[in-house]
């Protein structure tokens, strides 16, 4: 995809998880950076939508989602917010790569940069790491610590990753 592509929300999220994905304390970016997929921000359905959960329980909430909509993802990495900050956060797309946003769901954040993953990956990878009873996501560091950081280490398998949304252009494409 050209840069030319992205629009300015799209670029600065990039560009701020980048520049994450050079710090030691964020690992999950780098596995954002290379197997993440920029999303379509919208607003919450008005009809016909599962009731969206309880508010601060982003990656339950998007993985109870994803797990009753067909061919639904569930997304993990980070959300560009109203004030321009990258937030690490977790929520739904539908297979045309339509954000469904449980915390945001009025006012969905600028612009959403993830990984899309099968719900059959996450519910094996919470049964792998014993997160059934409070899963705090797949890249979240206390879990990865579980998983002797398999997915910082070589990403999200082949297998539990969708194909939603358009691939982020090369970072050097961005200057």
């Amino acid at each position: 995809m050209p840069a030319d592509l992205l629009t300015a929300d799209d670029h600065a999220l990039v560009t701020a998880v980048a520049a994450l994905g050079t710090t030691v304390d964020s690992p999950a970016a780098r596995v954002v950076l290379a197997q993440g997929r920029l999303l379509a921000p919208a607003p919450w359905p008005r009809s016909g939508a599962p009731r969206r959960g309880s508010s601060g329980q982003c990656h339950p909430n998007a993985l109870r989602i994803a797990r009753r909509l067909p061919g639904a993802a569930y997304v993990e990495g980070y959300a560009l917010t109203a004030d321009g900050t990258a937030q690490a956060h977790a929520w739904c797309s539908t297979a045309d790569g339509t954000v469904l946003d449980l915390m945001w769901p009025e006012c969905p954040a600028l612009a959403y940069l993830g990984v899309p993953m099968a719900p059959a990956f996450v519910l094996a990878f919470q049964r792998r790491t014993l997160t059934k009873t409070r899963l705090r996501g797949v890249l979240d560091p206390d879990v990865q610590v579980r998983d002797a950081g398999r997915t910082y280490q070589a990403g999200v398998p082949i297998y539990g990753v969708l194909d939603v949304g358009r691939i982020p252009p090369a970072l050097d494409l961005l200057s």
